[in-house]
């Protein structure tokens, strides 16, 4: 699936940058995408080094649990460049997010020029894994 993240901000005291994508639905289920700069650290506009972590939420309710491995890619038109890196998860109603994971993108270079788009384009690939 393509996916758009969108950028928000937080209602803190502190205002915080992040991004999210609409709902999509795939494999038959719907899930949303996070993403934030830095980890969220405090000050990310007085660090030179730039990173991108994601977030993948189940938002559907399963039956039984949900064994997937996913990725990341650059998008449609996108010159970023991002090494694949396969991550796993068992989603459940209980558990139904990972961790915040990190965007294998090459450098802070290739950070910025996402960051300074609108809108960030990836493709997330998605396979749910058979017993």
């Amino acid at each position: 699936s393509e996916v758009q993240f969108r950028p928000y901000r937080t209602d803190d005291f502190i205002t915080r940058l992040y991004y999210e994508t609409p709902r999509l639905t795939v494999l038959n289920q719907t899930w949303v995408l996070k993403a934030r700069v830095n980890d969220s650290e405090r000050n990310p506009n007085l660090s030179c080094k730039r990173t991108l972590s994601f977030q993948l939420t189940l938002k559907s309710k399963v039956n039984a649990p949900l064994e997937c491995s996913f990725l990341l890619l650059e998008g449609p038109y996108d010159d970023v460049q991002i090494r694949p890196v396969i991550y796993h998860f068992v989603f459940s109603n209980e558990s139904n997010e990972t961790d915040y994971l990190a965007l294998p993108i090459r450098d802070s270079v290739e950070c910025n020029k996402l960051l300074a788009a609108k809108n960030i384009n990836l493709r997330l690939f998605l396979f749910q894994i058979q017993k």
